[in-house]
């Protein structure tokens, strides 16, 4: 799993089905991830949410 240093602003383009697949993975990781992961995806899900 990738450590993270700092925080910031990313801007990252995706196609609709790479975004479609990352939502997957998402939804995953909120689902049957463990709890240290929960939040971050649920967090991520939700800007992407907005976004979209």
């Amino acid at each position: 799993m990738a450590e993270i240093k700092s925080t910031g602003t990313v801007v990252v383009e995706f196609s609709v089905a790479e975004l479609a697949v990352v939502r997957r993975a998402l939804y995953l990781v909120d689902s049957f991830g463990t709890t240290d992961d929960e939040r971050p995806a649920r967090e991520l899900l939700a800007d992407l949410d907005e976004v979209s």
